[in-house]
């Protein structure tokens, strides 16, 4: 079984988000880029 691994290449900035029903500060950091969406329209 091969596992791709995908390089962190995306940067998120720094940011407050509201969740759960508390605030959360959320540091900068790096993720993996969104796959493409595919749609099947019937």
């Amino acid at each position: 079984m091969d596992i791709v691994h995908r390089s962190k290449s995306v940067l998120v900035h720094a940011y407050v988000r509201f969740r759960l029903g508390r605030l959360e500060h959320v540091c900068q950091h790096f993720r993996s880029a969104p796959g493409q969406l595919a749609f099947a329209f019937n």
